[in-house]
């Protein structure tokens, strides 16, 4: 056997037990590819569906875990233009459709799929808030097209992709209204410059047009739990439903969908193509440039070697609050020891 590395990989799909902490080849770049050495790699819940097998993609096993990561250029593959040796990079599509995942010493990522890290950044809190904020910025602009003076609704906005859709949505113009159960993260929201309502999932578009008797332009339920039919009968013409928690069903009127031009469209961060990807990670990266990045909370910070473990976690959820009600991340460094205490980008 060849050079290898250490790498947190999975063989077969199952139960978190079947990510493995051990050796995988030391891979090479080929053409129009790029060694990096992760720095920070982030678990997202969708890393525990591919590893599950929940969601069919495809895979080569032994396959590291992980999608999104922070780190350094190590060697750059022909034509891999425009990096070099020492450029801090970030990728959030490893992992899955094929190709290697981001919890290795060293990983390999197609060009195309690299960006610059800002100067500013902090790998641990940079990596943290990639899926959140690459969520946010696709759906708010890909999908929904939401537009200045427009009333976006956000359920589940103490989550870590719910708080980045209210950061992009008050950043992009929107009359923000963020709906969550707990009271304590109402103050941290208000800060932000949305409206808060402390409402159930279930009952939230009721509650939402209360405040916005005119109608909603733009309803997105990060939970699962909304009631996707009421928020449907309270939207605008033209108003948009973005589903990207599809955990339930619902009964529809299609000719009130028709009449008033309606959308309801579900939404996966995994389908977007690489020129997809390149104008969000444009979106996120220009944010830190203007002095608003879209941030998260780290939780906790571990080991590569505690993937499993984290993956337990997350499917439990099990995963770290703030004192203000917000839910912090969960991210793997190739050392835990030397990151000392959790740190937040807010």
């Amino acid at each position: 056997m060849g050079a290898t590395v250490h790498a947190a990989f999975f063989s077969r799909t199952g139960d978190p037990s079947v990510i493995e902490w051990g050796e995988l080849p030391d891979p090479s770049p080929g053409p129009g590819q790029v060694r990096v050495r992760p720095q920070a790699v982030a678990v997202d819940a969708v890393d525990t569906l591919v590893r599950s097998g929940r969601w069919t993609t495809p895979l080569a096993f032994p396959v590291a875990v992980g999608r999104d990561l922070v780190g350094v250029v190590d060697a750059v593959g022909p034509g891999a233009s425009g990096l070099h040796e020492g450029d801090r990079v970030w990728t959030s599509s490893a992992g899955y459709a094929g190709r290697p995942g981001a919890t290795a010493q060293f990983v390999v990522v197609d060009r195309d799929r690299l960006y610059d890290v800002p100067d500013a950044a902090d790998p641990v809190a940079f990596v943290a808030s990639l899926h959140p904020a690459t969520t946010a910025v696709a759906a708010l602009h890909l999908r929904a097209g939401v537009q200045p003076g427009e009333t976006l609704v956000v359920v589940g906005a103490n989550g870590a992709v719910g708080a980045a859709l209210v950061q992009e949505g008050v950043a992009s113009g929107a009359d923000v209204v963020a709906v969550v159960r707990d009271v304590r993260a109402a103050a941290t929201l208000g800060e932000w410059g949305a409206e808060v309502v402390i409402a159930d999932a279930g009952s939230a578009a009721e509650a939402v047009a209360e405040r916005r008797p005119d109608g909603i332009h733009v309803f997105i339920d990060t939970t699962g739990r909304a009631d996707t039919a009421s928020a449907v009968a309270h939207l605008v013409p033209r108003g948009r439903v973005i589903v990207l928690a599809g955990r339930t069903s619902a009964e529809i009127d299609l000719w009130s969908l028709q009449v008033r031009e309606l959308r309801v469209e579900g939404f996966i961060l995994s389908a977007l193509d690489a020129s997809e990807l390149r104008e969000v990670a444009g979106r996120v990266n220009a944010r830190w440039t203007e002095g608003r990045p879209l941030t998260a909370h780290v939780g906790e910070v571990l080991g590569f070697a505690d993937a499993a473990d984290a993956h337990r976690r997350m499917e439990a959820g099990d995963l770290p609050r703030t004192d203000d009600g917000f839910v912090g991340r969960l991210v793997l460094v190739p050392d835990a020891t030397s990151w000392g205490a959790p740190r937040t980008t807010r």
